[in-house]
């Protein structure tokens, strides 16, 4: 009887044994399923912690489900020795916002792409043309106050974003009429009622407007400051002499900010203050000392790119800012009297690129720029035009046209600052880039936006917005002459999860941009 019992037992603990086997093992397969994308013994460096080591990452739909030493798996595996792993770049001020500019800044690292300078109007017709555009890159806007401009003093309102400015400057009154009481109200309720549909800011092109009043931009900063949003400036004068020089444009906006409270951003530092970047960075410094909520952001040329019809294009201003208008290239051309007076009388909205460093002579003013302490990277990208017709390129086709033109930046900023900066003629460490590209314009935009509180940085729980690459083998080939040609070296591009540049290869038929927008 006893004998018995024990080979029951012995039966007994033999079907748990294997139990137990036949449950690990479904539940090894259930870890290796856990995880959509596992990316292992890559150098993961995440600038908001600064942890830079091995690590392995698994992604679990559009975020970082697990970070770890220890072995993963999943059902899908990229090998990532060797490889830099890090957040993607979040571009704060980037005009090209179509699905034809999100690839082109695909390859240079981009993963988060926002028109906050020129913003747009209404807020919510902008977000609502994106979404149908099925974007491969995440994408934003500020609530624009040259756009709320437009439909106070003209007809109509003027297009979404930077390019439906551009057919607005045919008109004038919005750039020449100094707003009374009434018509600051309305500009100000347009701004307002942005912020509400989701507005990440309210962009400032003051720089393109020079009959605005102090009242009225005071007004604007005030409206930031309530709704604790930044302002994304282009400062109201460009030149190197009083009166109204640059360094005069970056004092109103000093004293905005201190007024209101508000954060104030300066849009492109370098292209703004010209020679006089070392005067202005000190006045910006000794503000944030004081307490002044200001910040700058810089992109890695010597050259910046818009319409020719705007106001500091004048023969004038083109003296003032040190130059002329044999600094002015069209479509690869420099500019004669001829063609300039030809554009700005009947293509005012016509891009044309300004070269106002000459580097490498100019490199040490570019720096001042580039790395002022806690600086933020933004490429300032343009839209991508057919350099026959002018007309803009949008729509699901690549590679594009070869008659393709742009702003080399358009193409390769970030990676320029990487190689430029932090591999060829290292000024900054790569944790310090990454911050610049990615962590920092994260913090800035994190108020009030819960979806800056998960990009720029590799955490669980964040977005899978991710690069892997090799620094040795970035190249940045694009030029001036020939922009048309996408950075290489990023072997990985996710965004949300989804790989957009896979093996170095655009996925065409990837499509996971999301909106970014105030909650």
């Amino acid at each position: 009887m006893v004998f018995g019992c024990r080979i029951c037992v012995m039966r007994s603990t033999l079907i748990i044994v294997l139990g137990l086997l036949v449950a690990s093992g479904s539940c090894d397969q259930a870890l290796a399923d856990s995880f959509d994308v596992v990316i292992l013994n890559g150098r993961v460096i995440d600038p908001e912690s600064g942890v830079d080591s091995v690590r392995n990452l698994g992604l679990r739909g559009s975020q970082i489900a697990a970070i770890t030493e220890e072995p993963i798996e999943g059902t899908k595996t990229i090998d990532a020795r060797g490889l830099i792993v890090a957040p993607g770049f979040i571009d704060l001020h980037a005009h090209g916002q179509c699905l034809a500019a999100d690839r082109m800044q695909a390859f240079d690292g981009v993963t988060t792409t926002l028109e906050l300078e020129a913003g747009s109007w209404p807020v919510a017709d902008w977000y609502a043309l994106q979404a149908k555009q099925r974007r491969a890159l995440n994408y934003g806007t500020a609530a624009g106050w040259a756009h709320a401009r437009v439909a106070t003093f003209e007809a109509q309102p003027a297009g979404p974003g930077f390019r439906g400015l551009q057919a607005a400057f045919a008109q004038r009154k919005w750039v020449e009429t100094v707003a009374d009481q009434d018509q600051i109200r309305q500009i100000i309720d347009s701004l307002e009622q942005g912020l509400r549909d989701g507005g990440l800011g309210i962009g400032c092109l003051a720089g393109y407007v020079p009959a605005y009043g102090f009242k009225e931009m005071l007004a604007v900063h005030q409206l930031a400051a309530r709704y604790d949003v930044p302002t994304f400036t282009h400062i109201h004068h460009l030149g190197q002499t009083d009166p109204n020089s640059s360094v005069q444009a970056y004092g109103e906006l000093i004293a905005y900010a201190a007024a209101t409270g508000a954060r104030a951003h300066i849009c492109h530092f370098n292209s703004t203050s010209f020679r006089d970047v070392g005067q202005a960075a000190e006045m910006v410094r000794q503000a944030q000392q004081q307490g002044v909520r200001i910040s700058v952001e810089a992109y890695p040329y010597g050259a910046g790119s818009t319409v020719i019809g705007s106001a500091f294009f004048t023969e004038e201003n083109l003296r003032r800012m040190g130059g002329s208008i044999a600094d002015l290239e069209y479509q690869g051309q420099a500019l004669d009297l001829r063609t300039y007076t030809r554009l700005r009388r009947d293509q005012p909205g016509a891009l044309v690129v300004h070269h106002y460093y000459r580097l490498p002579r100019d490199q040490s003013l570019l720096d001042q720029a580039m790395l002022f302490p806690d600086g933020i990277m933004a490429s300032d990208a343009m839209p991508w035009v057919d350099s026959e017709t002018g007309e803009a390129i949008e729509g699901d086709q690549w590679p594009l046209p070869e008659n393709a033109k742009s702003h080399p930046r358009s193409a390769t900023a970030f990676t320029r600052m990487l190689i430029d900066f932090v591999r060829d003629q290292p000024r900054m460490d790569l944790m310090e880039a990454l911050r610049r590209g990615s962590y920092r314009p994260a913090q800035l935009l994190s108020s009030g936006c819960s979806a800056m509180a998960r990009k720029g940085r590799i955490g669980e729980g964040a977005d899978a917005d991710l690069i892997i690459f090799a620094m040795e083998e970035l190249s940045a080939p694009a030029t001036f002459r020939e922009p048309n040609q996408p950075t290489r070296g990023m072997r990985y591009v996710f965004v949300g999860g989804t790989a957009v540049i896979a093996d170095g290869q655009l996925q065409q038929d990837a499509h996971p941009g999301q909106p970014v927008r105030r909650d």
